[in-house]
């Protein structure tokens, strides 16, 4: 096996803080017989994960970007998998680090800090295989295994045939839509918003980034226009609505089914997600009265 030399060097560094690093909490207390007792987690949906399936007490560090559950934003916070923050990991003694797969994840740097676990983390199969994978290496397969049983019923239907056309916005710099984040189908926000009713405007699967532009948007016409507001966004729901009201000639906009929601779980993507397809089914349920 060949490693690069920034992992070589991070070797020491390891050891050197292991021998400081804060003790580990009782194996009763935080984990099952043989699984790991410290799990740092750098992606937002494998921290939600762990937690969601009972492994919360094992998670002794997390991303710059996780944000839930409330409980593990006291932790520390250790960087990305695209920017580690490798010192601070070693610092913490971790016996295991896990994140999603992607080609910039630092996996060799990492697996030089502790054992690494890199996850597919993209579409629903992905997502629910994952989260047992996940289960079985933290030794909680059995949640794992029903929470991966419970997202597969509800969202793993077939798209409705005669439900709206929707175009579910991500963002967009404010007051203009010359380039549009949506969801794909292809994803797990995908999924969600077939099991809400509603078919994908943008019908093909997307591998890249998922945008549009604005004339892209007036051909696909859409019957309903669903933008879902982030976190600590400042401008208002209905300033949201007004940037898409000016474009009179779209389906949506001319039906009043424009709607703006403010729905954190919809910039997430871990257990969160059956949360935004009950919302989404809201939504539209609304919009089509």
């Amino acid at each position: 096996m060949r490693f690069s030399r920034r992992s070589l060097l991070l070797a020491p560094l390891a050891a050197a803080c292991r021998e400081r690093a804060t003790p580990a909490p009782s194996p009763s207390a935080s984990a099952p017989a043989g699984a790991p007792r410290r799990v740092v987690s750098l992606a937002p949906a494998l921290t939600d994960s762990l937690f969601a399936i009972g492994a919360g007490p094992q998670v002794i560090g997390i991303s710059d970007y996780c944000d839930y559950p409330p409980e593990a934003t006291q932790l520390p916070r250790l960087g990305t998998s695209l920017t580690p923050n490798y010192e601070a990991i070693a610092r913490l003694s971790p016996d295991l680090v896990v994140s999603e797969a992607n080609a910039a994840a630092r996996r060799k740097e990492l697996e030089a800090l502790a054992p690494t676990l890199l996850l597919p983390w993209l579409s629903l199969d992905e997502v629910t295989r994952s989260l047992i994978e996940l289960g079985e290496r933290v030794g909680r397969r059995a949640p794992a295994l029903e929470l991966s049983a419970r997202m597969q019923k509800r969202l793993g239907v077939p798209e409705p045939s005669s439900g709206p056309r929707v175009l579910c916005v991500l963002g967009y710099e404010p007051g203009k839509l010359d380039e549009i984040w949506f969801v794909r189908s292809n994803s797990l926000h995908g999924a969600a918003l077939r099991a809400a009713g509603g078919r994908n405007a943008v019908s093909e699967a997307v591998l890249g980034n998922p945008r549009l532009g604005l004339e892209r948007v007036l051909e696909l016409d859409p019957d309903v226009i669903l933008i879902l507001i982030a976190p600590h966004e400042q401008r208002s729901p209905a300033a949201f609505v007004e940037d898409f009201r000016r474009f009179s000639s779209l389906r949506a906009v001319k039906n009043g089914r424009v709607r703006a929601v403010a729905a954190p779980e919809a910039f997430a993507n871990g257990p969160r997600i059956l949360q935004l397809a009950d919302r989404l089914e809201r939504e539209l349920r609304e919009v089509g009265r």
